[in-house]
């Protein structure tokens, strides 16, 4: 997949831009604050659904104004161009098109454009709770499956629901009443989601292993295990599941909310075969999260047959200089990549083709070569 220009209006501090890219290596340099960020999640934005930086797109919409504009440009690997527009009203009324097709809203548009992104924050991949691991498992099959997007959706849909109903019985001290359906509902689609969560997570699993023995040495004892909080591996899940939610009725009904299901996994990363997450140092938990875009990036691209667009805002000042040119090696040539960096000297000598933007104010505009620096 290939963005080949976008045309920005109103979209935190970017007045207007209307930006060409290079179908391999975009870099985006500026000083702090100035919007370098910002044009990154504007481009994520078609990926995700939504921002990366925050649940609220009213925080997203211009000081001062009512609105944003996004239209997007390119063409996947297969040739084919295409159009995306999306607009937002301050309030929550979004209108988005792609294809010249209208769209309900910004959900429709996940993994349209197969994206991955990498951002400081991401060593809580290795280091931080399981929220993070299992959004992890969840964006990437979302990105290799229409099937799986749906599987997710149905899941968290029902979860609400029968939370919906907890909360009234418990605030109103009466029988939940209803709730063996909702049960038996949350059982089948929570099985189904772990099954597709433990797919997902043997295809990154071999392309991360794989990653690591490149970078740290074939013996680092590389392995990644999904742990259902309710179903050892083996087990029926759906029957686990069902037997779960029986276990904890009462103290569901008391509490207002589902205690048990997927919502509560985690995937165990072992380095070395101790678990990274509490043995590992800062700079092995970096290395393990960057690894676990790269596997995640690989994956979309050999499963979807499509490149996704590789992201990476102000990462390389965290990693030594054996690991950013191993980074920089696996980007080139292989995806089209946008990297922000106040200090463009550390992305090292441009590759031919490569399309340089400085960012001052929120005014982004084309800035020629950047400096040349350690391959």
């Amino acid at each position: 997949m290939i963005i080949r220009g976008v045309e920005i209006v109103n979209f935190r501090n970017i007045a207007r831009a209307a930006l060409r890219f290079s179908p391999g290596a975009n870099v985006v340099t500026g000083k702090n604050a100035q919007g370098k960020t910002n044009l990154l999640e504007a481009l994520y934005l078609f990926s995700l659904g939504r921002s990366f930086r925050t649940r609220t797109l009213d925080e997203t919409v211009r000081f001062g104004e009512e609105y944003f504009f996004i239209r997007l440009s390119g063409e996947s690997d297969a040739g084919v161009a295409f159009d995306i527009e999306a607009g937002y009203e301050r309030g929550g009324r979004a209108r988005v098109t792609a294809g010249g097709k209208r769209s309900a809203g910004f959900a429709d548009i996940v993994g349209m454009i197969p994206g991955v992104i990498f951002v400081a924050e991401d060593i809580a991949l290795a280091a931080g709770p399981p929220a993070g691991r299992r959004s992890y498992l969840d964006y990437t099959a979302a990105q290799l499956s229409p099937l799986h997007l749906a599987a997710i959706r149905e899941y968290a849909g029902v979860l609400r629901r029968r939370n919906a109903l907890l909360e009234r019985a418990a605030r109103e001290c009466a029988p939940a009443a209803g709730l063996d359906a909702w049960d038996e509902a949350l059982a089948a689609k929570g099985a189904e989601l772990v099954r597709i969560r433990r797919e997902t997570l043997r295809e990154l699993a071999e392309r991360a292993g794989a990653l690591v023995g490149e970078i740290v040495g074939p013996d680092a004892g590389f392995a990644m295990e999904y742990v259902c909080s309710f179903a050892p591996p083996g087990e029926d899940a759906a029957a686990s599941f069902r037997g779960a939610l029986e276990r904890a009725r009462e103290t569901e009904r008391r509490r207002g909310y589902t205690t048990c299901g997927p919502q509560h996994d985690d995937v165990r990363i072992l380095l070395d075969d101790a678990e990274i997450r509490r043995y590992g140092s800062q700079g092995r938990k970096r290395l393990v999260s960057l690894v676990l875009k790269l596997a995640q990036a690989a994956t979309i691209l050999e499963k979807r047959g499509e490149r996704p667009v590789v992201i990476l805002d102000d990462i390389f000042s965290e990693l030594d200089a054996e690991t950013s040119s191993r980074v920089r090696e696996r980007l080139s040539g292989g995806y089209q990549s946008f990297v922000a960096s106040p200090r463009p000297e550390e992305l090292g000598t441009a590759d031919p083709g490569t399309s340089v933007f400085r960012v001052e104010g929120g005014v982004v505009e084309p800035a020629g070569e950047p400096p040349a620096g350690p391959r």
